[in-house]
């Protein structure tokens, strides 16, 4: 979900950032419990990418603040907007022609907009919001000449801080108000954490990363068997996710480095059309995700379950990965298509920015 240009371009970034999408997208597909919880990393994936991403790209420039908040808050927020508009509106109409109730309430639209809830799925715009805000101050410290040491002692310092305070007071919170804190506020700690690990992981030698793989599935591990003691059955890490604790962090921590070392180390992409094609996918990941969103409900309204009459639940699964993904690919492709047509017929500047935050 990030505009790179190709010069400043790296295929291995572009692979992170789109296995992060499609790892939450499996998520939406009605997986078997086991494939859900083996997935279970997505969004931890989504901002280790995009820290990368900014790493790599502002290694040797600095950062204009204004001018980066600017473009890529509009770039997150314009585009969720016109589609939820475009989304909402589809559904309307289709509820008219065929004389059933609006299948959502108006609490379902404001929420969808503000990034609550909502329609669901939208939430991962408000981490990209979160990043976005934090970044220049991110960069500013990782290309700082703060050693390893303490730039990564005083993150798990604040986590380590986040994580008792969750432990101490999270349960005096009255139960009304635990939804709103957890979505909007307490996201933001951990997360921002995990992107300062981030922005500075490329700094990292290759025995402390395998000390860091190891020590997280350790710590993993004894937290589920803890877990498995407590309530005599494997607790989901799903489960510890909103707001994210040790729990869900420890697993998302094992597979997204797992995946950064076997990723930057071991694929080697050197295929013209492979390239352009992650390419192309990193690029339209935003689109592709929105357009999934529109395919989930189409498929929702239509014939959830009926596949697991005749298929059984893996099978249901990988039809409905498949159109999920296949509907994402297929929109965005086309609305690219047809922006950049428009985009060559535009006669002035007010009207190619307009256009473009459809491509």
């Amino acid at each position: 979900m990030l505009s790179i240009r190709k010069k400043d371009r790296n295929i291995n970034l572009d692979l992170i950032r789109f296995l992060g999408v499609l790892i939450i997208m499996i998520a939406h597909s009605s997986p078997p419990s086991w494939l859900f919880q083996l997935r279970n990393f997505g969004t931890p994936l989504l901002i280790l990418g995009s820290a990368l991403t900014y790493s790599f790209i502002y290694k040797y420039k600095s950062i204009d603040k204004i001018s980066f908040l600017k473009k890529r808050v509009t770039r997150l927020i314009i585009p969720l907007w016109l589609f939820l508009t475009f989304f909402f509106l589809f559904f309307w109409i289709v509820s008219l022609i065929i004389q059933k109730k609006f299948p959502f309430s108006t609490m379902d639209l404001v929420n969808s907009f503000n990034l609550f809830r909502g329609i669901g799925f939208v939430w991962i715009f408000k981490v990209y919001i979160i990043l976005a805000l934090i970044t220049p101050l991110g960069l500013k410290l990782s290309n700082s000449s703060i050693s390893n040491k303490k730039y990564f002692f005083s993150i798990i310092l604040i986590y380590l801080i986040y994580e008792l305070g969750m432990n101490l007071f999270f349960n005096t919170i009255p139960y009304k108000f635990k939804d709103i804190i957890s979505q909007y506020f307490l996201v933001i700690i951990p997360y921002s954490a995990l992107y300062f690990y981030g922005l500075r992981l490329n700094r990292i030698n290759d025995k402390n990363l395998f000390i860091i793989i190891l020590f997280s599935l350790i710590l993993f591990i004894v937290l589920a068997l803890k877990k498995y003691i407590e309530f005599k059955t494997f607790i989901p890490t799903q489960n510890y996710k909103y707001p994210p604790t040790i729990y869900y962090l420890s697993y998302a921590f094992f597979c997204i480095n797992l995946i950064y070392v076997l990723v930057s180390k071991y694929v080697k992409i050197n295929k013209t059309k492979t390239t352009k094609l992650i390419i192309w996918l990193s690029s339209n990941s935003l689109w592709i995700y929105l357009w999934h969103i529109f395919a989930y409900y189409l498929w929702s309204f239509s014939i959830e379950g009926v596949l697991d009459i005749y298929f059984g639940t893996l099978v249901s699964f990988l039809i409905k990965m498949l159109y999920l993904l296949g509907f994402g690919i297929v929109m965005t492709y086309i609305q690219v298509t047809l922006v950049d047509k428009l985009l060559m017929k535009s006669n002035t500047i007010t009207m190619k920015k307009a256009i473009s935050f459809l491509k």
